[in-house]
């Protein structure tokens, strides 16, 4: 976790998203550009960002609740959880994967759950995000349009994670590296059952909903109507480049896929007003994410150095 370690990933991942950003906005003059971004509704864009933001963290909040209650700590206060989840997303604004960080740091300070375990209870989740994203690709894929890149992705992720759920759930996957199946960091997952696994995908399920929903109220604040085969695989190859790590901030993923979607494949805006449109969410989702998780952040801090909890035997 040194920060040694992350410098080299969180340096070529700013090199790359400043690389998406001066391709997506090459060519682009700023004269343009700010016609472009006059032309939104900024109460459409408000109400898209800041409620696909606070969908996210309170779906967000729930899985990870239902996650440390059954798995890590049973008395773990919901308020700690929500603080956990919520705080952590102002250290994301700088670089995704340090938001993975907190929660094992305040498991093991407090309640004494051994780091790896802390951290294959939070994976439930982001196996849950990868079954909904290899739906949402299929759904996109099986409608056409969807880009043959995204689809052998989508194929690949798919066959993937088939592979992982059956060699932890069916009886034949047990025989198979059984030391592993042991490990700290895949218990949490050998206790996740499909009917928990299934809570945990319709959560991660309203998230996409959510961000469709945001997504299609922004084309609308720019006078641009996605229709819903378009707002599907738009979405899709969103979700796909989130998985990615080529975006510091929300910038960087987003700029590609407006340019290449919206303005180069669908010709559906021009160039400038693509971009217009990715910077207005990415601007507008950062803001979001620093008002709400400042606070929580604070709250934050001192759970991260409260004295250990010691459970009754």
């Amino acid at each position: 976790m040194s920060r040694t370690r992350g410098m080299p990933g969180f340096v070529a991942t700013a090199v790359v998203a400043a690389g998406i950003c001066w391709w997506a906005l090459r060519g682009v003059d700023l004269a343009g550009l700010g016609d472009a971004l006059r032309t939104a509704d900024p109460t459409a864009v408000v109400l898209a960002v800041t409620g696909y933001t606070a969908a996210f963290y309170a779906l967000d909040t729930t899985g990870l609740a239902l996650v440390y209650r059954r798995h890590l700590a049973p008395e773990v206060p919901v308020a700690h959880v929500v603080a956990i989840s919520c705080g952590k997303q102002l250290l994301g604004v700088l670089f995704a994967p340090l938001t993975k960080v907190v929660a094992p740091v305040y498991f093991q300070r407090r309640w004494q759950v051994p780091v790896l375990s802390t951290l294959g209870a939070s994976e439930v989740l982001t196996v849950a995000d990868f079954t909904v994203l290899v739906g949402v690709i299929a759904v996109s894929a099986v409608a056409g349009g969807l880009p043959a890149a995204a689809v052998s992705v989508g194929v690949g992720l798919g066959a993937a994670l088939v592979s992982f759920l059956a060699w932890m759930w069916l009886p034949v996957g047990r025989r198979v590296l059984p030391r592993l199946r042991d490990s700290r960091f895949l218990t949490v997952f050998t206790r996740t059952g499909p009917a928990e696994m299934a809570v945990q995908v319709a959560l991660r399920l309203g998230v996409v909903a959510a961000m469709m929903l945001s997504w299609w109220l922004l084309a609308a604040a720019f006078g641009l109507s996605l229709s819903p085969g378009q707002l599907v695989q738009f979405c899709a190859v969103l979700l796909l480049v989130t998985q990615l790590p080529v975006s510091i901030g929300g910038y960087g993923g987003p700029q590609g896929v407006c340019v290449v979607l919206l303005a180069d494949t669908w010709q559906l805006v021009s160039h400038a007003e693509a971009a217009a449109l990715s910077l207005v969410w990415s601007t507008g989702y950062l803001v979001a994410r620093l008002v709400i998780s400042t606070p929580f952040a604070v709250r934050l801090v001192p759970l991260l150095r409260a004295a250990p909890h010691y459970r009754r035997v």
